[in-house]
């Protein structure tokens, strides 16, 4: 059994601008991503259902209905309160604020959800193809 993957630093494809705690100017050009704790799955399962419960739970032992499952989430996702949630989680677990996952360049998100599907591989066959 290969051992599962604790964290994944993705490289930006532009670096995020930002001001330190002692309010100076940085930048970042990659972020890492840590294994979702069950704080992380608990919030995850409230905002998206329970079929992407069933699908982080399976862990390859049953067939995942992919249309089933990206429709499911992507209506889901779709307000805003539970997109400053999600927002809020993936902060969480890179460590960061959510200002900081805000200023991340549209270009980078698939990067960052293809990161948190590697840690589920039952979601593997689920997520889009590059």
């Amino acid at each position: 059994m290969t051992p599962l993957k604790s964290k994944v630093t993705i490289p930006l494809s532009v670096p995020v601008e930002f001001t330190t705690e002692d309010d100076k100017p940085a930048t970042r050009d990659s972020i890492t991503i840590k294994r979702p704790k069950l704080r992380h799955a608990k919030r995850l399962a409230v905002l998206v259902g329970p079929e992407l419960v069933k699908a982080l739970m399976a862990n390859g032992e049953t067939e995942i209905d992919k249309a089933k499952l990206a429709t499911e989430i992507s209506g889901a996702m779709m307000k805003a309160d539970v997109l400053d949630e999600a927002t809020a989680v993936l902060a969480d677990m890179c460590g960061e604020t959510a200002d900081f996952i805000d200023g991340l360049d549209w270009n980078d998100l698939p990067k960052l959800f293809e990161a948190f599907v590697d840690f589920f591989p039952a979601l593997l066959s689920a997520a889009p193809s590059k």
